[in-house]
């Protein structure tokens, strides 16, 4: 009897035990992979022949190249004592060794590093010869100055220009071109003012100042205005000088109506109004800049919002982004007949959008078309995705996984065709982790597309988790969950989830989310390692539990990421009283931010909050977490929870205490 019960609650159970039973079987092989093990001689042999390249040992170097000369990292041998010794290295030798390896990484690194060298050294005429257009701004720059040394003045002079006004700030490279325009006198007045005009919009007026040195006295006069306008927005509700010629009235108003518009929606509307014609907007741009007036509103859900995009809306310059802003602005609101129509205004594939049809439903819900809404809500819940959850959860059906089965790999036909895997087989072997990993990349741009679900399987194999959720998301193999959705590091997961009293599945949800199981990332603002910890989150959590300031190299590694984040979200958890939606919330955003998004008044239905959050970053961080925690929750324990259950309504109430002063 309860074997039937239980069968009756969950119907994927005995696909979900099987794919338990996978995992447990691919994290059995990792494990005894990632056992410790001895170096094989060829692997020691690299090792020691790169100590013998760091110090330039030519004789040791001369040894290992022989020794490994059938080895599969012997090219990576050849190509750190060239990078680093580009002086001594005869040019034919590093030219054979580019062309050789065109297509791999170290192919391309010692290619722009060379590039850098030649410049470096003034060979000028080997640079022409070798310069194949690049995306680096430097080797752009050292083209320019190669084309000017070799008497290709008028074409440095071409390219100059067009760097010279599309870059804010010229780097160390790129410097020698400012000096380059001054000298041949191609400098003009309207390069200046489309450059200051670039470092202003990208919030950069320092720049702009020193930029004003090359204006005329009646030019930096205007540029001054400008900067006042930057600092004080609401100056641009008044008449502006009578001595900004037209253009720049125009660039000054422009922006500063933008500008306006976060901090005082409706005097930027009602300035715009009184001033575009005046200030020679034509139609187009009195519409973009409306648009832009309506959305600033919105993203501070300013009470004009909603009538400013209706009118954008309505007046046939709506976007994507625009509509959706409304009808957030309607969830946030449950006005629900309003929400019906925007949703209707919405291009044919976005209604069809698993968010548009949820909230279809809903909206259908609460205006007694309960047929209507039934209908939407089955179509949904038949899928695996955080709508079709709470769309399950209104219908109180089962969650349908969809978990498919993996085919067999034949490794070592993959292997063979790949060299790629041969040599990320030996980079694990000596543990250099960023070399592995840019081999990964190298090869996810080559492979057949009918073969990485096959590098995808071999990726979870070797542990290098991240790669094969990449080769899932590059084949589209979106239901193969135990290579989608691994669980390593399972001992300091479920030791830190018990300590702080919070639920594994949601850890793994986290990880999964912010770093993809990739151990040594670092995000362009320092957020670190498999929790993305922040360092100065990492050191205010670090001092809770009595220990010291936490390095980098720390943060990288799994233990110290998973202790520091799982006590992360431990302290959110408990600010939030267990709130899961909330934590999760302010893991992201931070506390100080999730604390001014909630409702000042009353509550809210925890679905209507999240898609109404101001941030959409946030927005989709939390509904990814929420459906990968109850993923993850349904591998680990063949059992889910429901998202109505850890959703409850947001409100004040669920802020058990303000946000520590302390707390970056």
């Amino acid at each position: 009897m309860t074997g039937r019960l239980l069968q009756a609650q969950y119907p994927m159970q005995n696909t979900l035990i099987l794919i338990s039973l996978l995992v447990l079987l691919f994290s059995h092989t990792s494990q005894l992979m990632a056992q410790p093990k001895s170096l094989s001689q060829s692997q020691q042999d690299f090792l020691d022949a790169y100590q013998a390249i760091k110090s330039n040992d030519r004789k040791a170097i001369a040894y290992y190249k022989r020794k490994l000369k059938d080895y599969a990292l012997y090219p990576y041998v050849l190509y750190h004592d060239y990078r680093l010794h580009l002086n001594e290295t005869p040019k034919p030798l590093i030219k054979a060794f580019i062309k050789d390896n065109q297509d791999t990484y170290i192919g391309n690194a010692l290619y722009r590093k060379w590039l850098t060298h030649l410049a470096k050294t003034g060979d000028w005429t080997t640079y022409l010869e070798e310069y194949t257009p690049q995306k680096s701004l430097t080797l752009q720059c050292y083209h320019i100055q190669a084309l000017a040394h070799r008497k290709q003045l008028k074409t440095a002079l071409k390219y100059a220009k067009t760097i010279w006004v599309n870059t804010v700030t010229l780097n160390r490279a790129c410097r020698p071109i400012d000096t380059l325009l001054r000298k041949n006198k191609h400098l003009t007045g309207t390069m200046v003012w489309n450059r200051i005009t670039l470092a202003m919009h990208k919030r950069k007026p320092n720049v702009a100042k020193k930029l004003s040195k090359d204006l005329s006295k009646k030019d930096q006069k205007m540029l001054q205005y400008w900067l006042k306008v930057y600092k004080n927005p609401r100056l641009v509700a008044k008449p502006l000088p009578q001595y900004l010629s037209p253009p720049i009235r125009k660039k000054i108003f422009t922006q500063g109506v933008r500008y306006l518009a976060s901090k005082d929606a409706a005097l930027a509307k009602q300035t715009l109004e009184k001033y575009y014609k005046q200030y020679g907007l034509n139609r187009d741009q009195y519409l973009a800049l409306n648009q832009k007036v309506a959305l600033r509103a919105a993203y501070r859900y300013a009470p004009q919002a909603k009538t400013l995009l209706q009118e954008v809306n309505t007046n046939g310059h709506k976007n994507e982004e625009t509509l959706r802003w409304q009808a957030q602005i309607a969830i946030r609101h449950s006005q629900w007949l309003e929400l019906l129509d925007i949703i209707e205004l919405m291009p044919e594939k976005e209604q069809n959008n698993k968010q548009w049809l949820y909230w279809k439903a809903r909206a259908f819900d609460a205006t007694k078309q309960p047929e209507r809404a039934h209908a939407l809500y089955q179509k949904l819940a038949k899928q695996r995705n955080y709508y079709a959850f709470l769309a399950a959860d209104h219908l109180n059906l089962p969650y349908q996984f969809n978990p498919s089965p993996v085919k067999q790999v034949d490794t070592q036909a993959l292997i063979k065709k790949y060299p790629e895997l041969v040599r990320i087989q030996e980079l694990l072997a000596i543990d250099w982790p960023l070399s592995t990993k840019r081999e990964w990349y190298q090869l996810l741009n080559k492979v057949d597309k009918n073969e990485f679900q096959a590098v995808g399987v071999l990726a979870n194999q070797w542990q290098q988790h991240a790669q094969a959720i990449r080769s899932m998301a590059k084949a589209k193999e979106w239901n193969a969950l135990h290579l989608r959705f691994p669980t390593p590091y399972k001992e300091p997961v479920m030791q830190h989830a018990e300590k702080n009293k919070i639920d594994p599945a949601w850890i793994y949800g986290i990880m999964r989310r912010e770093s993809a199981f990739s151990v040594d990332i670092k995000s362009p603002v320092g957020a670190t390692g498999l929790m993305q910890i922040m360092p100065k989150t990492a050191k205010y959590i670090s001092q809770k539990l009595g220990g010291g300031n936490i390095s980098y190299k720390k943060l990288t590694q799994a233990e110290n990421n998973i202790e520091l984040g799982s006590a992360y979200l431990n302290y959110l958890n408990e600010k939030y009283k267990g709130n899961k939606v909330l934590a999760t919330a302010a893991y992201n955003a931070g506390p100080n931010r999730v604390d001014h998004w909630l409702p000042k008044t009353g509550t809210l239905p925890a679905d209507q909050w999240i898609d109404s959050i101001t941030f959409s970053e946030t927005r989709a961080y939390v509904k990814a977490v929420l459906e990968y925690t109850t993923i993850f929750k349904s591998l680990l324990n063949q059992r889910y929870d429901r998202l109505k259950d850890v959703m409850p309504d947001i409100g004040n109430h669920t802020v058990v205490q303000k946000t520590d002063p302390n707390h970056p």
